[in-house]
């Protein structure tokens, strides 16, 4: 018969290496600043979604990163669980404007479009992420 504090011992160990996880670990994520210009000027309040762009057979779990522009278009990218940084390669970008407005069914815009509607397109930029290098999307 197992004892109470052994059964108790063993259950929490396996608790622990469940948590930690088992097998091979993801990708190493390097930190990625970076800055948006749109026509030659910083650009705030632009969505980046960064694609790593991975053979089929590279195997493993490729996280995206996402980061949002500040007023002086830098940025810094996240994945989706909160880690700092992007996987090293290259990338498609998913480019939005949070700013743009979007009226109503038959109205009309009040202030220019800043951004074509292709760069919601994954792919139409790509970009390398290389440790301790700045990444420039300059948007023409």
């Amino acid at each position: 018969m197992i004892s109470r504090k052994f059964s108790s011992t063993l259950g929490f160990s396996l608790v622990a290496i469940l948590i930690s996880g088992c097998g091979v670990d993801g990708p190493e994520l390097i930190p990625v600043n970076g800055k948006v210009t749109i026509k030659g000027k910083p650009a705030g309040n632009i969505s980046l979604q960064f694609l790593p762009d991975v053979q089929e057979d590279a195997g493993g779990v490729w996280p995206s990163s996402i980061g949002l522009s500040k007023p002086d278009g830098t940025f810094e990218l996240h994945t989706s669980d909160n880690q700092l940084g992007a996987v090293a390669g290259r990338h498609r970008l998913i480019i939005v404007d949070i700013d743009e407005e979007r009226p109503e069914q038959g109205k009309e815009r009040t202030k220019p479009i800043r951004l074509d509607s292709r760069y919601a397109i994954a792919g139409t930029i790509s970009v390398e992420v290389q440790p301790g290098k700045l990444v420039e999307i300059a948007i023409p």
